[in-house]
């Protein structure tokens, strides 16, 4: 079986930074040794030595993947604006099967080229957006979006919940495709929704994917409805769980925290959408402090513009900073913690973590360069210093996928034309 040594490199586990060395045995991690603990080397090896940093592939827990066609279309509004006057009819014209399988490859290259390696998506053609995941090399956690009217797909409210049964079913075994049940909102998917969909999550043990406390707006007209806020009335309802993936949770009571907490809801936290859209900044360090496990997400292409997830860790961590007015929070390490092992609990499989048996999804940094050296702190270094022109390679399940920037998987120019026909589509009609 086909053999790599990553030999007497900077290791990030997941956790903790180490000099070490990592075998990597067909598609899973075989050995980790530290503290000068060396790998035999045979003859037939792949040896990598030299000035890396080797780390976990990371994990970006909320895109919308297919929304790279809408990069850009729909600037400086607020989020209800943003939404319904701009997104939603764009959607309503564009998506189709091709659309989501074409302009969701699109982003799933540049997810590569940044050194993520999972992403957990909510939208439509799902199936259509496994297809592209799969030829590319991804792992892609899919979400079928559950609103309260037929969706672009074509699909009623109870038609999308019966085909998110039929994913889990299907991918129940997959390598790189995994399935999560996807109500968009408190606000637009209704409470009869939400219930069957959590049936599902528990029967098939799949998370529960949705967007939550995003806007004031959002939360004072929830609130004004029901009496109760949205993780108050969840709770209530019998939604949370440790499967429970919250996107956003920006305008938060601080019952809700200590709900999160008590639930052990995991947060997908998105500072550039959050920012850029004006909902308010997360409470991402007193999250920490109360035991929440703090994801950091990109959002999809349309709120942020763009899906690199290592330069949206960077932010999260400054944003808490000067928000507390406190260096000392967020800091460095947990912000890498925040794309690697703690997204890792909710995709399961070991994901985000470099430890025997897990799965060999790596990302290979170089540390040489001008903008990243000298390399004192390897965390500062790593999060605050690289760029993704730092990424040698890609690894996904042992698999080579990206080299010095360049997608080994698919033809990245008939990518391109392909991307461009549907560019074209949009630039016309708006």
């Amino acid at each position: 079986m086909e053999r790599k040594v990553f030999k007497n490199i900077t290791v990030f586990d997941g956790f903790e930074f180490f000099k070490g060395s990592v075998e990597v045995v067909g598609k899973v991690i075989g050995r980790v040794e530290k503290n000068g603990v060396d790998i035999t080397v045979q003859s037939n090896d792949e040896v990598i030595t030299g000035d890396y940093i080797l780390m976990p592939g990371m994990i970006n827990l909320h895109t919308h993947i297919p929304m790279t066609l809408f990069k850009g279309v729909s600037e400086d509004l607020p989020l209800e604006k943003w939404l319904h006057e701009r997104i939603f009819p764009l959607e309503a014209k564009f998506i189709s099967a091709k659309m989501c399988n074409i302009c969701g490859m699109f982003g799933m290259a540049e997810l590569l080229r940044s050194g993520v390696t999972t992403f957990s998506d909510m939208y439509f053609f799902e199936e259509d957006v496994a297809s592209a995941a799969l030829e590319i090399n991804i792992r892609a956690m899919i979400g079928e979006g559950v609103i309260n009217f037929p969706s672009p797909a074509g699909r009623t409210p109870e038609q999308t919940i019966e085909y998110t049964e039929h994913l889990a079913k299907k991918y129940k075994d997959d390598e790189l495709i995994s399935v999560c049940c996807a109500p968009h909102s408190p606000y637009l998917t209704h409470e009869s929704y939400l219930l069957k969909l959590k049936e599902i999550s528990d029967t098939y043990k799949i998370p529960f994917h949705i967007h939550m406390a995003e806007s004031r707006f959002e939360v004072e007209n929830y609130k004004a409805s029901t009496g109760k806020t949205e993780f108050e009335r969840f709770e209530e309802l019998g939604l949370l769980s440790e499967r429970f993936l919250a996107a956003h949770c920006v305008n938060l009571a601080d019952i809700e925290l200590e709900i999160m907490s008590r639930n052990k809801v995991t947060v997908a936290h998105c500072p550039s959408s959050n920012m850029k859209l004006g909902s308010g900044i997360a409470k991402v360090a007193k999250m920490v402090e109360m035991g929440i496990n703090v994801a950091v997400a990109t959002d999809g292409s349309a709120s942020n513009n763009n899906l690199n997830l290592l330069a949206e860790a960077e932010l999260a961590s400054k944003l808490q900073k000067v928000d507390r007015r406190d260096p000392t929070v967020f800091k460095s390490i947990d912000a890498l913690k925040s794309v690697t092992s703690n997204p890792g609990r909710i995709a399961g499989r070991n994901l985000g973590t470099i430890k025997t048996g897990a799965p060999a999804d790596l990302v290979l940094i170089k540390t040489d360069s001008y903008e990243m050296s000298p390399v004192y702190d390897p965390a500062s270094a790593l999060l605050y210093a690289s760029s993704h022109s730092d990424i040698q390679a890609v690894f996904v399940a042992g698999k080579k996928v990206v080299e010095n920037g360049h997608i080994l998987t698919i033809d990245e120019e008939n990518l391109k034309k392909e991307f461009s026909k549907f560019v074209q589509k949009v630039k016309e009609e708006i």
